[in-house]
Protein backbone atom coordinates (compact mmCIF):
# COMPACT_ATOMS: atom_id res chain seq x y z
CA UNK A 1 0.00 0.00 0.00
CA UNK A 2 1.55 3.28 -1.09
CA UNK A 3 0.55 6.90 -0.57
CA UNK A 4 2.46 9.29 -2.83
CA UNK A 5 2.63 13.09 -2.89
CA UNK A 6 4.47 15.19 -5.45
CA UNK A 7 4.51 18.98 -5.24
CA UNK A 8 3.93 21.33 -8.11
CA UNK A 9 7.42 22.69 -8.81
CA UNK A 10 5.92 26.15 -9.52
CA UNK A 11 3.98 26.46 -6.32
CA UNK A 12 4.43 26.31 -2.57
CA UNK A 13 4.39 22.74 -1.25
CA UNK A 14 0.93 21.53 -0.42
CA UNK A 15 -1.01 24.11 -2.41
CA UNK A 16 -1.31 22.08 -5.60
CA UNK A 17 -1.12 18.29 -5.27
CA UNK A 18 -0.69 16.24 -8.41
CA UNK A 19 -2.38 12.93 -7.66
CA UNK A 20 -2.32 9.73 -9.61
CA UNK A 21 -4.58 6.78 -8.83
CA UNK A 22 -4.42 5.82 -5.16
CA UNK A 23 -6.34 3.53 -2.83
CA UNK A 24 -9.17 5.36 -1.09
CA UNK A 25 -7.48 4.96 2.25
CA UNK A 26 -4.35 6.66 0.93
CA UNK A 27 -6.25 9.59 -0.56
CA UNK A 28 -8.13 10.04 2.70
CA UNK A 29 -4.82 10.03 4.56
CA UNK A 30 -3.52 12.78 2.28
CA UNK A 31 -6.60 14.92 2.76
CA UNK A 32 -6.44 14.39 6.49
CA UNK A 33 -2.84 15.63 6.60
CA UNK A 34 -2.86 18.32 3.90
CA UNK A 35 -2.64 20.93 6.62
CA UNK A 36 0.75 19.52 7.65
CA UNK A 37 2.46 19.50 4.24
CA UNK A 38 2.72 23.30 3.71
CA UNK A 39 5.11 23.43 6.65
CA UNK A 40 7.51 20.95 4.98
CA UNK A 41 9.18 23.54 2.77
CA UNK A 42 11.67 22.24 0.23
CA UNK A 43 10.10 18.76 -0.02
CA UNK A 44 9.59 17.49 -3.58
CA UNK A 45 8.20 14.01 -3.02
CA UNK A 46 6.91 12.00 -0.09
CA UNK A 47 5.99 8.33 -0.37
CA UNK A 48 4.53 6.13 2.36
CA UNK A 49 4.91 2.38 1.97
CA UNK A 50 3.96 -0.79 3.80
CA UNK A 51 4.50 -4.47 3.09
CA UNK A 52 3.74 -7.83 4.61
CA UNK A 53 5.33 -11.12 3.62
CA UNK A 54 6.02 -14.66 4.70
CA UNK A 55 8.83 -17.10 3.97
CA UNK A 56 10.22 -20.39 5.18
CA UNK A 57 13.42 -22.36 5.61
CA UNK A 58 13.58 -26.12 5.20
CA UNK A 59 15.68 -28.23 7.58
CA UNK A 60 18.76 -29.90 6.15
CA UNK A 61 18.14 -32.94 3.98
CA UNK A 62 19.39 -35.33 6.70
CA UNK A 63 18.45 -33.40 9.85
CA UNK A 64 15.39 -35.57 10.60
CA UNK A 65 17.20 -38.87 10.06
CA UNK A 66 18.80 -41.02 12.73
CA UNK A 67 22.16 -42.44 11.71
CA UNK A 68 24.67 -44.90 13.10
CA UNK A 69 28.36 -45.60 12.81
CA UNK A 70 30.08 -49.00 13.11
CA UNK A 71 32.24 -49.90 16.08
CA UNK A 72 33.87 -52.91 17.70
CA UNK A 73 33.29 -53.76 21.35
CA UNK A 74 35.22 -56.32 23.38
CA UNK A 75 32.83 -58.69 25.12
CA UNK A 76 34.40 -61.33 27.37
CA UNK A 77 37.65 -61.09 25.46
CA UNK A 78 36.02 -61.32 22.05
CA UNK A 79 35.78 -58.45 19.56
CA UNK A 80 32.13 -58.04 18.68
CA UNK A 81 30.77 -55.73 15.95
CA UNK A 82 28.26 -53.09 16.97
CA UNK A 83 26.83 -49.70 16.08
CA UNK A 84 26.72 -46.29 17.78
CA UNK A 85 24.45 -43.32 17.28
CA UNK A 86 26.05 -40.73 14.99
CA UNK A 87 23.02 -38.42 14.94
CA UNK A 88 19.80 -38.69 16.93
CA UNK A 89 17.51 -37.37 14.21
CA UNK A 90 14.14 -35.75 14.83
CA UNK A 91 11.06 -37.18 13.15
CA UNK A 92 9.00 -34.19 14.33
CA UNK A 93 11.24 -31.57 12.68
CA UNK A 94 9.32 -28.85 10.83
CA UNK A 95 10.29 -26.02 8.47
CA UNK A 96 11.17 -22.65 9.96
CA UNK A 97 8.51 -20.04 9.12
CA UNK A 98 8.88 -16.25 9.22
CA UNK A 99 6.40 -13.41 8.77
CA UNK A 100 7.44 -9.78 8.52
CA UNK A 101 5.68 -6.43 8.50
CA UNK A 102 7.53 -3.42 7.14
CA UNK A 103 6.56 0.22 6.85
CA UNK A 104 8.33 3.49 6.18
CA UNK A 105 8.64 6.44 3.87
CA UNK A 106 10.82 7.82 1.07
CA UNK A 107 11.26 11.54 0.57
CA UNK A 108 13.07 13.89 -1.79
CA UNK A 109 14.10 17.45 -0.95
CA UNK A 110 15.67 20.46 -2.60
CA UNK A 111 15.01 19.49 -6.18
CA UNK A 112 16.19 15.92 -5.70
CA UNK A 113 19.53 16.91 -4.19
CA UNK A 114 18.62 15.15 -0.95
CA UNK A 115 16.82 11.82 -0.50
CA UNK A 116 15.83 10.03 2.69
CA UNK A 117 14.50 6.50 3.32
CA UNK A 118 13.23 5.37 6.73
CA UNK A 119 12.01 1.83 7.39
CA UNK A 120 10.60 0.04 10.43
CA UNK A 121 10.38 -3.76 10.38
CA UNK A 122 8.94 -6.38 12.69
CA UNK A 123 9.76 -10.02 11.97
CA UNK A 124 8.45 -13.06 13.83
CA UNK A 125 10.08 -16.44 13.19
CA UNK A 126 8.22 -19.54 14.36
CA UNK A 127 9.68 -23.03 14.67
CA UNK A 128 13.16 -21.51 14.36
CA UNK A 129 15.75 -24.20 13.62
CA UNK A 130 18.48 -24.63 16.26
CA UNK A 131 20.93 -27.29 17.41
CA UNK A 132 19.33 -28.17 20.76
CA UNK A 133 21.64 -29.44 23.50
CA UNK A 134 20.87 -32.96 24.73
CA UNK A 135 22.01 -34.60 27.99
CA UNK A 136 25.17 -36.76 27.86
CA UNK A 137 23.16 -39.64 29.38
CA UNK A 138 21.65 -40.27 25.94
CA UNK A 139 25.06 -41.60 24.95
CA UNK A 140 24.88 -40.14 21.46
CA UNK A 141 25.52 -36.82 19.72
CA UNK A 142 25.68 -33.75 21.98
CA UNK A 143 22.92 -31.90 20.08
CA UNK A 144 19.92 -32.53 17.86
CA UNK A 145 18.25 -30.31 15.28
CA UNK A 146 15.01 -28.97 16.80
CA UNK A 147 12.40 -26.27 16.43
CA UNK A 148 12.15 -23.35 18.84
CA UNK A 149 8.85 -21.70 19.62
CA UNK A 150 9.35 -18.20 18.16
CA UNK A 151 11.93 -15.43 17.83
CA UNK A 152 11.17 -11.74 17.22
CA UNK A 153 13.38 -9.19 15.48
CA UNK A 154 12.36 -5.57 15.07
CA UNK A 155 14.22 -2.39 14.31
CA UNK A 156 14.84 0.63 12.12
CA UNK A 157 16.85 1.29 8.98
CA UNK A 158 17.81 4.75 7.72
CA UNK A 159 19.38 5.97 4.48
CA UNK A 160 20.26 9.53 3.55
CA UNK A 161 21.96 10.90 0.46
CA UNK A 162 22.75 14.55 -0.17
CA UNK A 163 24.44 16.37 -3.04
CA UNK A 164 25.82 19.18 -0.91
CA UNK A 165 27.48 21.02 -3.78
CA UNK A 166 27.10 20.55 -7.52
CA UNK A 167 29.07 22.77 -9.88
CA UNK A 168 30.73 22.19 -13.20
CA UNK A 169 34.17 22.16 -11.64
CA UNK A 170 33.36 20.95 -8.13
CA UNK A 171 30.98 18.53 -6.41
CA UNK A 172 30.52 17.30 -2.83
CA UNK A 173 28.17 14.49 -1.79
CA UNK A 174 27.45 12.67 1.44
CA UNK A 175 25.66 9.37 2.09
CA UNK A 176 24.69 7.88 5.43
CA UNK A 177 23.08 4.56 6.34
CA UNK A 178 22.23 3.29 9.82
CA UNK A 179 20.28 0.50 11.48
CA UNK A 180 19.16 -0.57 14.95
CA UNK A 181 17.91 -4.06 15.78
CA UNK A 182 16.32 -5.72 18.80
CA UNK A 183 16.13 -9.50 19.19
CA UNK A 184 14.06 -11.53 21.64
CA UNK A 185 13.35 -15.21 22.14
CA UNK A 186 9.56 -15.17 22.61
CA UNK A 187 8.95 -18.87 23.22
CA UNK A 188 10.97 -22.07 23.44
CA UNK A 189 8.02 -24.16 22.25
CA UNK A 190 8.25 -26.68 25.05
CA UNK A 191 12.05 -27.04 24.97
CA UNK A 192 13.99 -26.38 28.18
CA UNK A 193 16.41 -23.40 28.25
CA UNK A 194 19.44 -24.15 26.08
CA UNK A 195 22.44 -23.57 28.36
CA UNK A 196 25.87 -23.49 26.76
CA UNK A 197 29.29 -22.56 28.06
CA UNK A 198 29.06 -18.92 27.01
CA UNK A 199 25.51 -18.49 25.66
CA UNK A 200 21.92 -19.35 26.44
CA UNK A 201 18.60 -19.51 24.67
CA UNK A 202 16.17 -18.32 27.33
CA UNK A 203 12.71 -16.82 26.96
CA UNK A 204 12.57 -13.05 27.20
CA UNK A 205 16.22 -12.51 26.24
CA UNK A 206 18.14 -12.16 22.97
CA UNK A 207 18.73 -15.48 21.26
CA UNK A 208 22.12 -16.93 22.21
CA UNK A 209 23.27 -13.85 24.08
CA UNK A 210 26.27 -13.96 26.40
CA UNK A 211 25.62 -15.15 29.97
CA UNK A 212 28.08 -15.24 32.86
CA UNK A 213 28.54 -14.74 36.58
CA UNK A 214 29.49 -11.05 36.57
CA UNK A 215 32.71 -9.59 37.94
CA UNK A 216 31.30 -6.94 40.27
CA UNK A 217 34.57 -5.32 41.36
CA UNK A 218 38.00 -5.65 42.95
CA UNK A 219 40.00 -4.17 45.83
CA UNK A 220 43.78 -4.36 46.29
CA UNK A 221 43.46 -4.79 50.05
CA UNK A 222 47.15 -5.34 50.80
CA UNK A 223 48.23 -2.60 48.34
CA UNK A 224 50.82 -4.78 46.59
CA UNK A 225 49.46 -4.06 43.10
CA UNK A 226 48.53 -7.70 42.48
CA UNK A 227 44.96 -9.00 42.82
CA UNK A 228 44.41 -12.48 44.31
CA UNK A 229 41.51 -14.73 45.27
CA UNK A 230 41.06 -16.02 48.81
CA UNK A 231 38.27 -18.16 50.21
CA UNK A 232 38.26 -15.85 53.23
CA UNK A 233 36.02 -12.89 52.28
CA UNK A 234 38.17 -10.61 54.42
CA UNK A 235 41.22 -11.37 52.25
CA UNK A 236 39.57 -11.90 48.85
CA UNK A 237 40.31 -9.10 46.33
CA UNK A 238 38.14 -10.01 43.29
CA UNK A 239 34.35 -10.16 43.69
CA UNK A 240 31.69 -11.99 41.65
CA UNK A 241 27.92 -11.82 41.53
CA UNK A 242 25.90 -14.61 43.11
CA UNK A 243 24.43 -16.06 39.91
CA UNK A 244 24.77 -16.24 36.14
CA UNK A 245 22.99 -13.38 34.36
CA UNK A 246 22.58 -12.00 30.84
CA UNK A 247 25.61 -9.90 29.87
CA UNK A 248 24.86 -8.69 26.32
CA UNK A 249 24.19 -9.32 22.65
CA UNK A 250 26.77 -11.33 20.74
CA UNK A 251 26.26 -9.50 17.42
CA UNK A 252 26.14 -5.72 16.79
CA UNK A 253 22.79 -4.06 17.44
CA UNK A 254 23.71 -0.75 15.85
CA UNK A 255 25.46 -0.03 12.54
CA UNK A 256 26.37 3.25 10.86
CA UNK A 257 28.18 3.72 7.54
CA UNK A 258 29.07 7.18 6.24
CA UNK A 259 30.73 8.08 2.95
CA UNK A 260 31.83 11.48 1.67
CA UNK A 261 32.77 12.15 -1.95
CA UNK A 262 34.60 15.11 -3.52
CA UNK A 263 34.74 15.80 -7.26
CA UNK A 264 37.57 18.15 -8.28
CA UNK A 265 39.39 19.38 -11.40
CA UNK A 266 36.30 19.65 -13.57
CA UNK A 267 35.01 16.37 -12.12
CA UNK A 268 38.01 14.40 -13.35
CA UNK A 269 39.38 13.74 -9.87
CA UNK A 270 37.14 11.97 -7.33
CA UNK A 271 38.13 11.37 -3.71
CA UNK A 272 35.96 9.26 -1.41
CA UNK A 273 36.27 8.26 2.24
CA UNK A 274 34.08 5.73 4.04
CA UNK A 275 33.80 5.05 7.77
CA UNK A 276 31.98 2.30 9.71
CA UNK A 277 30.59 2.00 13.22
CA UNK A 278 29.35 -1.23 14.80
CA UNK A 279 28.25 -1.45 18.43
CA UNK A 280 25.77 -2.47 21.10
CA UNK A 281 27.34 -5.89 21.61
CA UNK A 282 30.10 -7.85 23.32
CA UNK A 283 32.80 -9.91 21.60
CA UNK A 284 34.27 -13.10 23.06
CA UNK A 285 38.07 -12.79 23.34
CA UNK A 286 38.64 -16.53 23.27
CA UNK A 287 42.29 -16.11 22.31
CA UNK A 288 43.05 -14.31 25.58
CA UNK A 289 41.00 -16.87 27.49
CA UNK A 290 43.15 -19.80 26.36
CA UNK A 291 46.35 -17.81 26.92
CA UNK A 292 45.33 -17.00 30.50
CA UNK A 293 43.76 -20.30 31.53
CA UNK A 294 45.63 -23.02 29.61
CA UNK A 295 48.93 -21.51 28.51
CA UNK A 296 49.39 -19.14 31.46
CA UNK A 297 51.21 -16.46 29.49
CA UNK A 298 48.68 -13.62 29.15
CA UNK A 299 49.29 -10.03 30.17
CA UNK A 300 46.90 -10.08 33.13
CA UNK A 301 48.73 -13.05 34.62
CA UNK A 302 52.40 -12.47 33.81
CA UNK A 303 52.80 -8.69 33.74
CA UNK A 304 53.00 -7.13 37.24
CA UNK A 305 52.09 -3.78 35.69
CA UNK A 306 48.85 -5.11 34.15
CA UNK A 307 45.71 -3.14 34.97
CA UNK A 308 43.44 -4.33 37.75
CA UNK A 309 40.77 -5.02 35.14
CA UNK A 310 43.04 -7.47 33.31
CA UNK A 311 44.16 -9.09 36.58
CA UNK A 312 40.56 -9.49 37.78
CA UNK A 313 39.67 -11.16 34.48
CA UNK A 314 42.34 -13.81 35.08
CA UNK A 315 41.68 -14.34 38.80
CA UNK A 316 37.93 -14.71 38.23
CA UNK A 317 38.34 -17.52 35.70
CA UNK A 318 41.47 -19.30 37.01
CA UNK A 319 41.26 -19.05 40.80
CA UNK A 320 37.69 -18.21 41.82
CA UNK A 321 35.45 -21.33 42.12
CA UNK A 322 32.92 -19.55 39.89
CA UNK A 323 35.31 -19.91 36.90
CA UNK A 324 33.46 -17.10 35.17
CA UNK A 325 34.33 -16.02 31.62
CA UNK A 326 32.78 -12.59 32.15
CA UNK A 327 36.06 -10.71 31.72
CA UNK A 328 36.55 -12.17 28.25
CA UNK A 329 33.20 -10.81 27.03
CA UNK A 330 34.59 -7.44 26.04
CA UNK A 331 33.10 -4.30 24.42
CA UNK A 332 32.60 -5.11 20.76
CA UNK A 333 32.03 -1.58 19.41
CA UNK A 334 34.47 -0.09 16.94
CA UNK A 335 34.95 2.76 14.50
CA UNK A 336 36.90 1.98 11.33
CA UNK A 337 38.19 4.09 8.49
CA UNK A 338 37.04 1.48 6.05
CA UNK A 339 38.26 2.91 2.77
CA UNK A 340 39.85 5.91 1.10
CA UNK A 341 39.85 5.99 -2.69
CA UNK A 342 41.24 8.39 -5.30
CA UNK A 343 40.21 8.12 -8.96
CA UNK A 344 41.47 10.27 -11.82
CA UNK A 345 39.90 10.18 -15.28
CA UNK A 346 42.39 11.06 -18.02
CA UNK A 347 41.32 13.65 -20.62
CA UNK A 348 39.84 11.97 -23.68
CA UNK A 349 42.56 13.20 -26.04
CA UNK A 350 45.31 11.78 -23.78
CA UNK A 351 43.46 8.44 -23.44
CA UNK A 352 43.13 8.26 -27.22
CA UNK A 353 46.80 9.13 -27.78
CA UNK A 354 48.29 6.77 -25.19
CA UNK A 355 45.87 3.83 -25.17
CA UNK A 356 43.95 4.46 -28.43
CA UNK A 357 40.86 4.23 -26.24
CA UNK A 358 37.69 6.17 -25.67
CA UNK A 359 38.38 6.64 -21.94
CA UNK A 360 40.95 5.77 -19.28
CA UNK A 361 41.22 6.20 -15.52
CA UNK A 362 43.51 5.27 -12.67
CA UNK A 363 42.32 4.39 -9.14
CA UNK A 364 44.24 3.98 -5.89
CA UNK A 365 42.39 2.72 -2.81
CA UNK A 366 43.23 1.61 0.72
CA UNK A 367 41.02 -0.63 2.89
CA UNK A 368 40.85 -1.03 6.70
CA UNK A 369 43.15 1.91 7.33
CA UNK A 370 42.41 2.75 10.98
CA UNK A 371 40.52 1.30 13.95
CA UNK A 372 39.23 2.76 17.25
CA UNK A 373 37.86 0.42 19.91
CA UNK A 374 38.06 -0.58 23.58
CA UNK A 375 38.17 -4.26 22.70
CA UNK A 376 41.38 -5.74 24.14
CA UNK A 377 41.87 -8.49 21.58
CA UNK A 378 43.08 -8.42 17.99
CA UNK A 379 39.91 -7.19 16.27
CA UNK A 380 36.22 -7.24 17.32
CA UNK A 381 35.31 -8.02 13.72
CA UNK A 382 37.34 -11.20 13.29
CA UNK A 383 35.50 -14.51 13.68
CA UNK A 384 37.08 -17.96 13.59
CA UNK A 385 33.78 -19.55 12.45
CA UNK A 386 32.93 -17.01 9.75
CA UNK A 387 30.78 -18.74 7.16
CA UNK A 388 30.10 -21.72 9.44
CA UNK A 389 26.91 -22.58 11.32
CA UNK A 390 28.18 -21.55 14.76
CA UNK A 391 25.59 -19.61 16.77
CA UNK A 392 28.16 -17.36 18.46
CA UNK A 393 31.14 -15.64 16.83
CA UNK A 394 34.41 -15.29 18.70
CA UNK A 395 38.05 -14.45 18.23
CA UNK A 396 40.17 -17.57 18.65
CA UNK A 397 43.74 -17.43 17.34
CA UNK A 398 42.57 -15.53 14.29
CA UNK A 399 44.15 -12.63 12.43
CA UNK A 400 42.68 -9.14 12.23
CA UNK A 401 41.20 -7.92 8.96
CA UNK A 402 44.27 -6.87 6.95
CA UNK A 403 44.94 -3.39 5.60
CA UNK A 404 45.56 -3.56 1.88
CA UNK A 405 46.01 -1.25 -1.07
CA UNK A 406 44.82 -1.52 -4.66
CA UNK A 407 46.10 0.23 -7.77
CA UNK A 408 43.86 -0.21 -10.80
CA UNK A 409 43.90 1.05 -14.37
CA UNK A 410 40.70 1.05 -16.40
CA UNK A 411 40.55 1.55 -20.17
CA UNK A 412 37.34 1.75 -22.19
CA UNK A 413 36.98 1.17 -25.93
Amino acid sequence: VTAFVRTDQNSAFGTNFQRGVYPKASVSWLRLHESVFPHLSGMDEFRLRAAYGASGTQPGSNDALRSFSPTVANLKGTDTPGVLFSTLGNANLKPERATEFETGFDAKFLGGRMTADVTYYNKLTKDALISAIVPPSLGAASSVRSNLGSVKNDGWEFQLFSQLLERRRLGIDLSLSASANSNELVSLGGLPPQVGTTTRAETGYPLFGFWAQPITGWNDKNHDGILTYNADPALNEVFLGDSTIFRGYHTPRYTVTAQAGFDLLNRRLRITAMGDYRGGNLWYNNTERIRCVSRQNCNGLMNPDASFQEQAMVVATRDNPGRTLDGFFQPGWFYKLREVSVTYALPENIAAKIFRSRSASVNFAGRNLAKFTKYRGVDPETDRDAGASSDTPDEFQTLANPSYFILRFSVGY
